[in-house]
């Protein structure tokens, strides 16, 4: 047997060896930049790497932006970089992500380190829950807004203005939205025109959202900004960009040339909502609103139109259950059918749901969800705890006559329209289109689509369905 002490010793690397394994062209955990540890990449972008990291002294998390050692020579690429950490140490605003230090790595690449936001952007909430309604669009463009009227004031106009530019925080008040990615923002100032970042020629800005002004290569000013805003609403109420080409040609064309279209032809918001978005997307900068004040205004009147209107867009969440029979069918499994879904339909009438469709195996439950997000997520919890009574429903008649409930629970956007008698009730939507959500499940236990399930994911057991991305099936926690 060989004696541990004679064993031989892994020789420790050398520091210059150490150093690169670490401070390669991209960092690797335990690498120090500035007063940061890098504790992982999150995003790898074409000019710079995020990187998740800590405070070395409070261990307080932040996102550490690094560019790419390639582009660190390109003194484009350095000035914008360098520009973004500029920008944003003058924008303190409690809607626009904070700096907390930047300077340069030994190699000479620039870092910026800011505060970290635990949430998603705009346009991955959007594609998670589908579009909202212009109620929840307008607490949203409020925040936007206020941090544009920061940057505006501070002689600053963002310029890529997007929704994977809007980070959602959620908040037990409501979300909270944060601005970022000033990368190829430029400053106003007349007397800081000679050291503008890009000239007049140069076009900077992303395909889907870029002003006409933007893709002729003229110098933006603050209605740049207001163009990106009215793409937004258009895209946060119908759940799509107002422009899209299968080519960068075809799309800017749209942008140039092609009529602005009405976000009430997708959405049931009133005329007065595609004025705003229209006047925004104004092909001339001097005929859209002066300021982000001037339009703000305008969406306010516009949504309270839509609140007093006849019908409106509203998230709603629907539980469809479906009675599932094993073995030979008689009376007796129909009886117990009947049985079960007369029960169901009780105790969803029980939780506020409407039974809006119904079959002879299945029926369709449906309720409007409160707008505030606290709320919101207690009333898909008492759903789904419903579900999980239906689908484990003890009973030795059920036993034996071999049929059991499979409940889906589903979250999309739905109408909310006065009935005959004048009184709201929910109409149709994407919601009521039940072979988008219902065809999935495996035959035992609840399903629950990512949209229902948002936020109550530490409530229950949750497994991933084969082949099913969007869908999970949903257990008790074990006691």
């Amino acid at each position: 047997m060989t004696n541990p002490k004679d064993a031989p010793r892994a020789t420790p690397p050398e520091p210059e060896a150490r150093e690169h394994s670490l401070y390669g062209e991209e960092l690797s955990p335990g690498a120090q930049v500035g007063g940061y540890i890098v504790e992982s990449t999150r995003y790898r972008g074409s000019v710079s790497t995020l990187y998740r990291a800590r405070e070395a002294r409070t261990g307080e998390l932040a996102a550490l932006k690094v560019m790419r050692p390639q582009f660190a020579a390109a003194r484009g690429a350095l000035r914008r970089f360098q520009q973004e950490a500029e920008t944003l140490r003058r924008l303190r605003h409690p809607h626009i992500v904070d700096v907390l230090e930047h300077g340069t790595l030994a190699d000479g690449r620039p870092f910026i380190a800011m505060e970290w936001l635990e949430g998603r952007d705009l346009a991955a909430e959007l594609a998670a829950r589908g579009p909202f309604s212009a109620r929840e669009t307008l607490e949203l463009l409020e925040q936007v807004g206020s941090a544009l009227r920061a940057a505006h004031g501070a002689g600053i106009v963002h310029r890529d203005l997007k929704a994977q530019n809007v980070v959602v925080l959620p908040r037990a008040s409501g979300p909270l939205v944060k601005l970022v990615d000033f990368g190829v923002a430029k400053l106003l100032a007349p007397e800081e025109a000679g050291s503008m970042v890009t000239s007049t020629g140069m076009v900077l800005g992303t395909p889907l959202s870029m002003a006409p002004e933007q893709i002729r290569g003229e110098t933006p000013d603050a209605r740049t900004d207001l163009y990106g805003l009215g793409v937004m609403l258009y895209q946060l109420v119908t759940g799509r960009p107002p422009f899209q080409g299968t080519t960068l040609v075809e799309l800017e064309e749209q942008h140039l040339h092609a009529p602005v279209p009405r976000a009430s032809e997708r959405a049931p918001v009133p005329a007065a909502l595609d004025a705003v978005v229209g006047r925004c997307l104004e092909k001339r900068r001097e005929d859209r609103y002066p300021d982000v004040d001037a339009a703000l205004e305008e969406l306010r009147r516009a949504v309270r139109e839509t609140g007093s209107g006849r019908s409106r867009q509203v998230r709603a969440l629907g539980l469809y259950v479906e009675a599932l029979i094993e073995g030979q069918i008689d009376d007796i499994t129909l009886d117990v059918v009947d049985a079960l879904l007369e029960g169901a339909r009780t105790k969803a009438d029980a939780l506020g749901l409407t039974v809006m469709v119904e079959g002879s195996s299945f029926l369709l439950g449906v309720a409007a969800l409160p707008e505030d997000a606290g709320a919101e997520r207690e009333a898909r919890r008492r759903v789904l705890e419903l579900a999980l009574a239906l689908a484990e429903e003890p009973s030795q008649r059920i036993q034996l006559a071999r049929v059991f409930l499979a409940p889906t629970l589903h979250v999309d956007t739905a109408t909310l329209r006065p009935d005959a008698s004048g009184r709201p009730g929910l109409g149709g939507g994407r919601l009521l289109r039940l072979s988008a959500w219902t065809t999935g499940h495996p035959g035992r236990g609840v399903v629950v689509t990512e949209t229902a399930l948002a936020g109550l994911e530490d409530t229950f057991q949750v497994a991933p369905l084969p082949g099913k991305e969007s869908l999970r099936h949903v257990t008790r926690r074990a006691a």
